[in-house]
Protein backbone atom coordinates (compact mmCIF):
# COMPACT_ATOMS: atom_id res chain seq x y z
CA UNK A 1 0.00 0.00 0.00
CA UNK A 2 1.46 3.24 -0.95
CA UNK A 3 0.90 6.78 0.79
CA UNK A 4 0.62 10.40 -0.44
CA UNK A 5 3.77 12.61 0.11
CA UNK A 6 1.35 15.30 1.83
CA UNK A 7 0.70 12.11 3.82
CA UNK A 8 3.76 11.29 4.68
CA UNK A 9 5.43 14.62 5.68
CA UNK A 10 2.34 15.48 7.32
CA UNK A 11 2.64 12.30 9.51
CA UNK A 12 6.55 13.13 10.03
CA UNK A 13 6.30 16.79 10.97
CA UNK A 14 3.06 15.67 13.61
CA UNK A 15 5.88 12.88 15.17
CA UNK A 16 8.58 15.92 15.56
CA UNK A 17 5.79 17.99 16.71
CA UNK A 18 5.30 15.74 19.65
CA UNK A 19 8.94 15.04 20.04
CA UNK A 20 9.33 18.99 20.69
CA UNK A 21 6.37 18.42 23.04
CA UNK A 22 7.52 15.89 24.90
CA UNK A 23 10.96 18.33 25.41
CA UNK A 24 9.00 21.20 26.10
CA UNK A 25 6.54 19.87 28.53
CA UNK A 26 9.51 18.62 30.64
CA UNK A 27 11.87 21.97 30.61
CA UNK A 28 8.55 23.30 31.94
CA UNK A 29 8.20 20.79 34.84
CA UNK A 30 5.62 19.45 33.51
CA UNK A 31 7.10 16.01 33.75
CA UNK A 32 8.30 14.76 37.07
CA UNK A 33 12.08 15.82 37.45
CA UNK A 34 12.80 12.19 38.69
CA UNK A 35 11.30 10.86 35.18
CA UNK A 36 13.84 13.29 33.81
CA UNK A 37 16.82 11.78 36.08
CA UNK A 38 16.18 8.37 36.17
CA UNK A 39 19.01 5.98 34.87
CA UNK A 40 16.34 4.61 32.23
CA UNK A 41 15.50 7.52 30.64
CA UNK A 42 19.47 8.61 30.39
CA UNK A 43 20.08 5.12 29.18
CA UNK A 44 17.26 5.18 26.32
CA UNK A 45 18.69 9.15 25.68
CA UNK A 46 22.06 7.07 24.45
CA UNK A 47 20.21 5.11 22.18
CA UNK A 48 20.45 8.11 19.78
CA UNK A 49 23.34 5.89 18.51
CA UNK A 50 20.90 3.72 16.66
CA UNK A 51 20.26 6.15 13.36
CA UNK A 52 18.96 5.17 10.49
CA UNK A 53 22.09 3.29 9.77
CA UNK A 54 20.29 0.64 12.82
CA UNK A 55 16.87 1.23 11.62
CA UNK A 56 17.29 0.24 7.50
CA UNK A 57 21.11 -0.49 7.04
CA UNK A 58 21.43 -3.40 9.53
CA UNK A 59 19.34 -5.21 7.36
CA UNK A 60 21.16 -4.36 3.87
CA UNK A 61 24.44 -4.51 5.87
CA UNK A 62 22.63 -8.55 7.06
CA UNK A 63 21.81 -9.41 3.40
CA UNK A 64 25.86 -8.40 2.46
CA UNK A 65 27.83 -9.06 5.37
CA UNK A 66 26.39 -11.46 7.59
CA UNK A 67 26.04 -11.41 10.94
CA UNK A 68 28.91 -8.95 10.84
CA UNK A 69 25.83 -6.54 11.04
CA UNK A 70 26.26 -7.31 14.91
CA UNK A 71 29.37 -5.82 14.79
CA UNK A 72 28.76 -2.36 15.45
CA UNK A 73 26.82 -3.36 18.23
CA UNK A 74 29.50 -5.34 19.81
CA UNK A 75 31.79 -3.07 19.62
CA UNK A 76 29.64 0.02 21.53
CA UNK A 77 28.57 -3.14 23.65
CA UNK A 78 32.40 -3.27 25.08
CA UNK A 79 32.38 0.35 25.36
CA UNK A 80 29.65 0.27 28.11
CA UNK A 81 31.70 -3.07 29.40
CA UNK A 82 34.85 -1.28 29.56
CA UNK A 83 32.93 2.15 31.37
CA UNK A 84 34.55 2.10 34.65
CA UNK A 85 37.93 2.48 32.98
CA UNK A 86 36.87 4.34 29.99
CA UNK A 87 33.90 6.30 30.43
CA UNK A 88 33.93 7.56 34.27
CA UNK A 89 36.50 9.07 34.43
CA UNK A 90 35.79 11.10 31.42
CA UNK A 91 32.53 11.69 32.74
CA UNK A 92 34.23 12.98 36.43
CA UNK A 93 36.84 15.19 34.13
CA UNK A 94 33.42 16.88 32.02
CA UNK A 95 31.90 17.38 35.14
CA UNK A 96 34.85 18.64 37.31
CA UNK A 97 35.83 20.66 34.72
CA UNK A 98 32.39 21.79 33.05
CA UNK A 99 33.84 20.45 29.93
CA UNK A 100 30.78 19.62 27.04
CA UNK A 101 31.93 18.57 24.34
CA UNK A 102 35.24 16.12 22.66
CA UNK A 103 37.27 19.70 21.59
CA UNK A 104 36.83 20.88 25.16
CA UNK A 105 38.24 18.21 26.62
CA UNK A 106 41.67 17.76 24.20
CA UNK A 107 41.90 21.02 24.40
CA UNK A 108 42.41 21.23 28.27
CA UNK A 109 44.60 17.75 28.55
CA UNK A 110 47.07 19.81 26.00
CA UNK A 111 46.63 22.92 26.68
CA UNK A 112 46.21 24.21 23.12
CA UNK A 113 43.35 26.26 21.36
CA UNK A 114 44.86 24.83 18.06
CA UNK A 115 44.18 21.44 19.47
CA UNK A 116 40.41 22.51 20.05
CA UNK A 117 40.19 24.13 16.57
CA UNK A 118 41.57 21.02 14.81
CA UNK A 119 39.49 18.61 16.72
CA UNK A 120 36.14 20.98 15.82
CA UNK A 121 37.49 21.27 12.06
CA UNK A 122 37.99 17.47 11.63
CA UNK A 123 34.41 16.49 13.75
CA UNK A 124 32.64 18.75 11.50
CA UNK A 125 34.34 17.35 7.81
CA UNK A 126 33.71 13.59 9.57
CA UNK A 127 30.23 13.98 10.35
CA UNK A 128 29.12 15.12 7.26
CA UNK A 129 28.78 11.69 5.77
CA UNK A 130 26.72 10.63 8.27
CA UNK A 131 24.04 13.43 8.28
CA UNK A 132 23.96 12.98 4.35
CA UNK A 133 23.28 9.25 5.51
CA UNK A 134 20.16 10.35 7.40
CA UNK A 135 19.27 12.80 4.53
CA UNK A 136 18.98 10.12 1.90
CA UNK A 137 17.51 7.14 4.26
CA UNK A 138 14.48 9.34 4.82
CA UNK A 139 14.24 10.73 1.17
CA UNK A 140 14.87 6.40 0.17
CA UNK A 141 12.06 5.85 2.53
CA UNK A 142 9.45 8.24 0.81
CA UNK A 143 10.07 6.97 -2.48
CA UNK A 144 9.25 3.49 -0.97
CA UNK A 145 6.44 4.11 0.53
CA UNK A 146 4.94 6.46 -1.97
CA UNK A 147 5.89 4.92 -5.53
CA UNK A 148 7.44 8.83 -6.41
CA UNK A 149 11.10 9.98 -6.55
CA UNK A 150 11.72 12.69 -4.30
CA UNK A 151 13.50 15.66 -5.59
CA UNK A 152 16.38 17.49 -3.74
CA UNK A 153 13.47 19.93 -2.42
CA UNK A 154 11.98 16.72 -0.35
CA UNK A 155 15.40 16.78 1.17
CA UNK A 156 15.62 20.66 1.88
CA UNK A 157 12.41 20.67 3.29
CA UNK A 158 13.19 17.77 5.68
CA UNK A 159 16.12 19.91 6.53
CA UNK A 160 14.61 23.18 7.03
CA UNK A 161 12.37 21.40 9.62
CA UNK A 162 15.05 19.77 11.23
CA UNK A 163 17.04 23.11 11.94
CA UNK A 164 13.49 24.63 13.15
CA UNK A 165 13.37 21.69 15.79
CA UNK A 166 17.15 21.95 16.48
CA UNK A 167 16.91 25.70 17.56
CA UNK A 168 13.85 24.67 19.30
CA UNK A 169 15.40 21.64 21.09
CA UNK A 170 19.01 22.73 22.02
CA UNK A 171 19.58 26.90 21.12
CA UNK A 172 16.57 27.91 23.29
CA UNK A 173 18.84 29.45 25.83
CA UNK A 174 22.35 30.87 26.03
CA UNK A 175 24.79 28.34 27.94
CA UNK A 176 25.54 25.24 26.34
CA UNK A 177 26.86 24.01 29.74
CA UNK A 178 23.20 23.84 30.95
CA UNK A 179 21.82 20.58 30.84
CA UNK A 180 18.98 20.02 29.11
CA UNK A 181 16.96 17.71 30.38
CA UNK A 182 13.71 18.06 27.44
CA UNK A 183 16.51 16.70 24.84
CA UNK A 184 17.28 14.23 27.35
CA UNK A 185 13.44 12.87 28.06
CA UNK A 186 13.09 13.43 24.42
CA UNK A 187 15.31 11.64 23.11
CA UNK A 188 14.42 8.64 25.21
CA UNK A 189 11.11 8.78 23.70
CA UNK A 190 12.43 8.60 20.19
CA UNK A 191 14.48 5.61 21.43
CA UNK A 192 11.35 3.74 22.65
CA UNK A 193 9.58 4.29 19.18
CA UNK A 194 12.17 3.33 17.30
CA UNK A 195 12.80 0.31 19.44
CA UNK A 196 8.75 -0.71 19.61
CA UNK A 197 8.74 -0.04 15.67
CA UNK A 198 11.22 -2.57 14.91
CA UNK A 199 10.00 -5.22 17.27
CA UNK A 200 6.33 -4.83 15.61
CA UNK A 201 7.24 -5.04 12.04
CA UNK A 202 10.04 -8.33 13.61
CA UNK A 203 6.42 -9.77 15.05
CA UNK A 204 4.82 -8.56 11.61
CA UNK A 205 7.46 -10.21 9.23
CA UNK A 206 7.64 -13.59 11.12
CA UNK A 207 3.95 -14.36 12.16
CA UNK A 208 2.37 -12.68 8.90
CA UNK A 209 4.97 -12.71 6.26
CA UNK A 210 6.97 -16.03 7.42
CA UNK A 211 3.48 -17.57 8.76
CA UNK A 212 5.14 -18.41 12.73
CA UNK A 213 8.56 -20.24 13.81
CA UNK A 214 7.73 -23.25 13.03
CA UNK A 215 7.20 -22.36 9.06
CA UNK A 216 10.09 -19.87 9.28
CA UNK A 217 11.78 -23.14 10.09
CA UNK A 218 10.71 -24.76 7.16
CA UNK A 219 11.50 -22.19 4.91
CA UNK A 220 14.89 -21.94 6.03
CA UNK A 221 15.37 -25.40 5.36
CA UNK A 222 14.15 -25.21 2.04
CA UNK A 223 16.70 -22.24 1.30
CA UNK A 224 20.10 -23.37 3.33
CA UNK A 225 21.90 -20.52 1.76
CA UNK A 226 19.83 -18.00 3.44
CA UNK A 227 21.30 -19.62 6.71
CA UNK A 228 25.17 -20.03 4.87
CA UNK A 229 24.96 -16.06 3.98
CA UNK A 230 24.55 -15.32 7.55
CA UNK A 231 27.37 -16.82 8.81
CA UNK A 232 30.15 -17.20 5.76
CA UNK A 233 31.21 -13.75 5.89
CA UNK A 234 32.61 -13.86 9.62
CA UNK A 235 35.55 -16.02 8.75
CA UNK A 236 36.16 -13.93 5.38
CA UNK A 237 35.74 -10.02 6.41
CA UNK A 238 38.07 -8.11 9.40
CA UNK A 239 35.27 -8.31 12.36
CA UNK A 240 37.39 -6.68 14.33
CA UNK A 241 38.48 -3.94 12.49
CA UNK A 242 34.10 -3.24 12.51
CA UNK A 243 34.23 -4.00 16.44
CA UNK A 244 37.06 -2.08 17.29
CA UNK A 245 35.37 1.23 15.04
CA UNK A 246 32.26 1.00 16.80
CA UNK A 247 34.21 0.89 19.78
CA UNK A 248 35.19 4.11 19.03
CA UNK A 249 32.15 5.85 17.86
CA UNK A 250 30.05 4.52 20.84
CA UNK A 251 31.39 7.37 22.90
CA UNK A 252 33.55 9.45 20.27
CA UNK A 253 30.66 10.99 17.92
CA UNK A 254 29.25 14.16 18.78
CA UNK A 255 25.82 12.70 19.61
CA UNK A 256 27.46 9.88 21.68
CA UNK A 257 29.70 11.87 23.73
CA UNK A 258 26.73 15.10 24.24
CA UNK A 259 24.35 12.57 25.53
CA UNK A 260 26.87 10.14 27.71
CA UNK A 261 28.96 13.20 29.57
CA UNK A 262 27.19 16.66 28.85
CA UNK A 263 23.90 15.85 29.41
CA UNK A 264 24.03 13.63 32.14
CA UNK A 265 22.50 14.52 35.23
CA UNK A 266 23.59 11.83 38.20
CA UNK A 267 27.03 10.50 36.93
CA UNK A 268 25.45 7.07 39.18
CA UNK A 269 23.03 6.80 35.74
CA UNK A 270 26.15 5.72 34.04
CA UNK A 271 26.13 2.39 35.91
CA UNK A 272 22.71 1.30 34.51
CA UNK A 273 23.74 2.39 31.51
CA UNK A 274 26.85 -0.22 31.54
CA UNK A 275 24.45 -3.13 31.59
CA UNK A 276 21.21 -1.61 30.37
CA UNK A 277 22.53 0.32 26.85
CA UNK A 278 23.91 -3.45 25.90
CA UNK A 279 21.01 -4.92 26.58
CA UNK A 280 18.20 -2.08 24.51
CA UNK A 281 21.25 -3.07 21.40
CA UNK A 282 20.64 -6.78 21.83
CA UNK A 283 16.60 -6.14 21.46
CA UNK A 284 16.83 -3.50 18.80
CA UNK A 285 19.21 -6.38 16.66
CA UNK A 286 16.63 -8.93 17.44
CA UNK A 287 14.12 -8.23 14.52
CA UNK A 288 16.72 -7.92 11.78
CA UNK A 289 17.48 -11.16 10.42
CA UNK A 290 13.83 -12.04 10.77
CA UNK A 291 12.71 -8.80 8.44
CA UNK A 292 15.58 -10.14 5.96
CA UNK A 293 14.52 -13.37 5.62
CA UNK A 294 10.80 -12.10 5.15
CA UNK A 295 12.31 -9.40 2.65
CA UNK A 296 13.82 -12.65 0.59
CA UNK A 297 10.64 -14.68 0.83
CA UNK A 298 8.70 -11.76 -0.74
CA UNK A 299 11.37 -11.41 -3.60
CA UNK A 300 11.18 -7.57 -2.74
CA UNK A 301 12.42 -5.74 -5.57
CA UNK A 302 14.11 -3.23 -3.58
CA UNK A 303 17.22 -2.32 -1.93
CA UNK A 304 17.83 -4.77 0.97
CA UNK A 305 18.01 -1.19 3.25
CA UNK A 306 14.37 -1.02 2.53
CA UNK A 307 13.12 -4.34 3.31
CA UNK A 308 12.15 -2.99 6.60
CA UNK A 309 9.83 -0.50 5.01
CA UNK A 310 9.23 -2.77 1.79
CA UNK A 311 7.70 -5.68 3.99
CA UNK A 312 4.79 -3.34 5.55
CA UNK A 313 4.23 -2.21 1.73
CA UNK A 314 3.99 -5.48 0.14
CA UNK A 315 1.08 -6.56 1.90
CA UNK A 316 0.78 -5.00 5.37
CA UNK A 317 -1.70 -2.98 7.13
CA UNK A 318 -1.87 1.17 6.27
CA UNK A 319 -0.60 1.89 9.86
CA UNK A 320 2.16 -0.48 10.26
CA UNK A 321 3.52 1.11 7.80
CA UNK A 322 3.18 4.91 8.20
CA UNK A 323 4.89 3.25 11.89
CA UNK A 324 7.57 1.69 9.94
CA UNK A 325 7.97 5.62 8.38
CA UNK A 326 7.88 6.72 12.08
CA UNK A 327 10.38 4.71 13.35
CA UNK A 328 13.01 5.83 10.57
CA UNK A 329 12.33 9.10 10.64
CA UNK A 330 12.56 8.95 14.27
CA UNK A 331 16.29 7.50 14.13
CA UNK A 332 17.18 10.05 11.53
CA UNK A 333 16.10 13.15 12.88
CA UNK A 334 17.20 12.84 16.48
CA UNK A 335 20.69 12.08 15.42
CA UNK A 336 20.93 15.03 12.96
CA UNK A 337 19.65 16.96 15.80
CA UNK A 338 21.59 15.98 18.72
CA UNK A 339 24.61 16.29 16.42
CA UNK A 340 24.25 19.49 15.01
CA UNK A 341 23.46 21.03 18.86
CA UNK A 342 26.94 19.39 19.89
CA UNK A 343 28.62 20.69 16.71
CA UNK A 344 27.46 23.94 17.20
CA UNK A 345 28.49 24.25 20.69
CA UNK A 346 31.65 22.86 20.07
CA UNK A 347 32.16 25.83 16.51
CA UNK A 348 30.75 28.20 18.69
CA UNK A 349 33.51 27.94 21.77
CA UNK A 350 36.68 27.00 19.27
CA UNK A 351 35.74 28.41 15.91
CA UNK A 352 33.19 31.33 16.24
CA UNK A 353 34.22 32.37 19.93
CA UNK A 354 38.20 32.85 18.64
CA UNK A 355 38.07 34.15 15.39
CA UNK A 356 35.16 37.22 15.89
CA UNK A 357 34.54 37.92 19.63
CA UNK A 358 31.79 40.85 19.42
CA UNK A 359 31.77 44.01 20.08
CA UNK A 360 31.65 44.80 23.89
CA UNK A 361 28.83 47.62 23.03
CA UNK A 362 26.47 44.16 21.56
CA UNK A 363 24.87 42.27 24.01
CA UNK A 364 27.06 38.68 24.32
CA UNK A 365 24.60 36.72 25.32
CA UNK A 366 21.98 37.32 22.17
CA UNK A 367 24.91 36.93 20.04
CA UNK A 368 26.16 34.00 21.45
CA UNK A 369 22.86 32.68 20.87
CA UNK A 370 21.92 33.46 17.62
CA UNK A 371 25.36 32.07 17.19
CA UNK A 372 24.42 28.72 17.96
CA UNK A 373 20.96 28.89 15.97
CA UNK A 374 23.10 29.55 12.79
CA UNK A 375 25.69 27.32 13.27
CA UNK A 376 23.16 24.33 13.78
CA UNK A 377 21.81 25.81 10.45
CA UNK A 378 25.05 25.38 8.87
CA UNK A 379 26.15 22.67 9.90
CA UNK A 380 22.72 20.28 8.84
CA UNK A 381 22.86 22.51 5.42
CA UNK A 382 26.30 21.17 4.95
CA UNK A 383 24.77 17.99 5.50
CA UNK A 384 22.57 17.95 3.10
CA UNK A 385 25.10 19.70 0.73
CA UNK A 386 27.10 16.76 0.51
CA UNK A 387 23.85 14.63 0.38
CA UNK A 388 23.17 16.37 -2.73
CA UNK A 389 26.54 16.15 -4.43
CA UNK A 390 26.94 12.29 -4.03
CA UNK A 391 26.41 9.65 -6.29
CA UNK A 392 24.20 7.18 -4.28
CA UNK A 393 26.13 4.18 -5.17
CA UNK A 394 26.93 3.54 -1.66
CA UNK A 395 25.00 1.38 1.26
CA UNK A 396 23.76 3.21 4.15
CA UNK A 397 26.36 1.23 6.36
CA UNK A 398 29.37 3.01 3.91
CA UNK A 399 28.47 6.39 4.45
CA UNK A 400 28.24 5.91 8.32
CA UNK A 401 32.00 3.67 8.73
CA UNK A 402 33.30 6.65 7.04
CA UNK A 403 32.63 8.40 10.01
CA UNK A 404 33.67 5.93 12.01
CA UNK A 405 36.77 5.87 11.02
CA UNK A 406 37.00 9.84 11.00
CA UNK A 407 36.37 9.99 14.74
CA UNK A 408 38.62 6.72 15.61
CA UNK A 409 41.35 9.33 14.97
CA UNK A 410 40.66 10.63 18.77
CA UNK A 411 41.19 7.46 20.41
CA UNK A 412 45.19 8.07 20.66
CA UNK A 413 44.40 12.01 22.37
CA UNK A 414 42.33 9.90 24.58
CA UNK A 415 44.62 7.41 25.51
CA UNK A 416 47.25 10.14 26.56
CA UNK A 417 44.45 11.72 28.61
CA UNK A 418 43.43 9.16 30.44
CA UNK A 419 47.02 6.86 30.90
CA UNK A 420 49.42 8.10 29.41
CA UNK A 421 50.92 11.60 31.17
CA UNK A 422 53.97 11.73 28.55
CA UNK A 423 51.74 12.07 25.47
CA UNK A 424 52.68 16.10 24.40
CA UNK A 425 50.52 18.90 22.69
CA UNK A 426 52.74 18.57 19.37
CA UNK A 427 52.57 14.81 19.27
CA UNK A 428 48.62 14.87 19.71
CA UNK A 429 48.06 17.56 17.21
CA UNK A 430 51.07 16.17 14.33
CA UNK A 431 49.58 12.50 14.95
CA UNK A 432 45.97 13.59 14.27
CA UNK A 433 46.96 15.81 10.76
CA UNK A 434 48.43 12.85 9.69
CA UNK A 435 45.04 10.79 10.29
CA UNK A 436 43.24 13.31 8.62
CA UNK A 437 45.35 13.05 5.68
CA UNK A 438 45.56 9.39 4.83
CA UNK A 439 41.72 9.26 6.08
CA UNK A 440 40.76 11.94 3.26
CA UNK A 441 43.18 10.17 0.79
CA UNK A 442 41.20 6.43 1.47
CA UNK A 443 37.84 7.35 1.80
CA UNK A 444 36.43 11.19 0.75
CA UNK A 445 38.69 10.83 -2.18
CA UNK A 446 36.72 7.90 -3.51
CA UNK A 447 33.74 9.47 -2.76
CA UNK A 448 34.32 12.71 -4.06
CA UNK A 449 35.41 10.89 -7.31
CA UNK A 450 32.74 8.36 -7.48
CA UNK A 451 30.16 11.50 -7.13
CA UNK A 452 32.46 13.40 -10.51
CA UNK A 453 33.61 16.66 -8.32
CA UNK A 454 37.50 14.94 -8.14
CA UNK A 455 39.04 13.37 -11.52
CA UNK A 456 41.06 10.74 -10.03
CA UNK A 457 40.56 8.58 -7.15
CA UNK A 458 44.57 8.50 -6.43
CA UNK A 459 45.03 4.85 -6.83
CA UNK A 460 42.93 4.27 -3.53
CA UNK A 461 41.82 0.61 -4.94
CA UNK A 462 44.41 -0.42 -6.26
CA UNK A 463 46.41 0.29 -3.01
CA UNK A 464 43.68 -1.67 -1.28
CA UNK A 465 44.19 -4.26 -3.70
CA UNK A 466 47.55 -4.71 -3.21
CA UNK A 467 47.02 -4.48 0.94
CA UNK A 468 45.05 -7.35 0.80
CA UNK A 469 43.27 -6.28 3.39
CA UNK A 470 38.99 -5.34 3.63
CA UNK A 471 38.72 -1.29 2.60
CA UNK A 472 37.76 -0.58 6.22
CA UNK A 473 40.72 -2.91 7.77
CA UNK A 474 43.77 -0.94 5.76
CA UNK A 475 41.68 2.42 6.61
CA UNK A 476 41.72 2.10 10.18
CA UNK A 477 45.13 0.26 10.31
CA UNK A 478 46.78 3.12 8.22
CA UNK A 479 44.97 5.97 9.67
CA UNK A 480 46.11 4.85 13.28
CA UNK A 481 48.93 3.75 12.10
CA UNK A 482 49.97 7.40 10.73
CA UNK A 483 47.97 9.08 13.69
CA UNK A 484 49.81 6.63 16.79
Amino acid sequence: MSHELATLFATGFGYLLVLFLVAYATDRGLVPAHWAAHPITYTLSIGVYATSWTYYGSVGFAANNGLLFLTIYIGATLTFVLSPVLLKPILALCREYQLSSLADLLAFRYRSQVAGVLVTLFMLLGTLPYIALQIRAVTESLRVLSNEVPSNTIALVFCATLILFGVLFGARHISPREKHRGLVVAMAFESLVKLIALLLIGSYALFQVLGGPSELGVWLKDHPQAVEALYRPVNESPWSALVFLSFAAAFLLPRQFHMIFAENLDAKALRTATWAFPGYLLMLNISIPVILWAGQSLELGIDPDYYVLGITVANGPSWLSLLAFIGGLSAASAMVIVTSIALASMSLNHLLLPASYPDPAMNLYRWILWGRRLLIGLIIMAGDGFYAGLKHSQGLVELGLISFVAVAQFLPGIAGLLYWRRATRSGFIIGLLGGICVWSVLLLAPILYGSGILITDLGVPQLVAASGMDKWAFATFSTLTVNG
